[in-house]
């Protein structure tokens, strides 16, 4: 599992010396969007003594990683999901949509895996030309879409890791480390 260092999936030019393009470290998915954040403490609150929690799901799962390699492993979603494919409205679209469900979603509070910092860039890429569904929007489900910025899939991996090399990160990801692994 890796954090999720990126915050602008906008724009069409990523300046990684900008801090507002990266994501606060020092707050877990749940707690980025406060709105979000006060809903779930509201619920934390209502729940009787002993069964309170804050986040309904995990930050990773197996599910989850299944669900980012879809396109370059989909005998794994096959296997899990009892021999068919996922929802098409559930599967991972494009990275501004991820984005947005982390942000939103509350059934979403997910990081992301190794593979966004690598540089095979096949999980991101219908290779096999898989038939993953339409979508209820009558979109069907191809390879992942990029932000604006990012020029083809090798060049999204690229400033990814970039982004992760950074100054930025360099000097703020023990922060998230200590959410994930440490003591907070």
């Amino acid at each position: 599992m890796f954090p999720w260092v990126l915050q602008d999936f906008k724009s069409d030019v990523l300046d990684l010396k900008d801090p507002k393009v990266y994501r606060d470290l020092s707050k877990p998915i749940g707690a980025l969007n406060e709105k979000r954040l006060k809903d779930f403490i509201v619920r934390y609150n209502e729940c009787p003594e002993g069964e309170k929690y804050l986040y309904g799901t995990h930050y990773s799962c197996p599910g989850y990683v299944i669900g980012f390699l879809v396109r370059q492993n989909p005998q794994w979603m096959i296997k899990f999901q009892g021999g068919k494919f996922d929802n098409p409205n559930r599967l991972f679209k494009g990275i501004n949509k991820e984005w947005n469900s982390v942000n939103t979603n509350p059934g979403n509070v997910k990081e992301l895996i190794p593979e966004f910092y690598m540089e095979n860039s096949d999980f991101l890429l219908n290779k096999q030309k898989l038939d993953l569904g339409v979508r209820s929007n009558g979109k069907r489900v191809d390879d992942a879409k990029l932000p604006n910025w990012a020029t083809s899939p090798e060049d999204f991996l690229k400033k990814n890791r970039a982004a992760l090399e950074s100054d930025y990160v360099s000097n703020n990801l023990h922060l998230w480390i200590d959410l994930i692994f440490g003591s907070k």
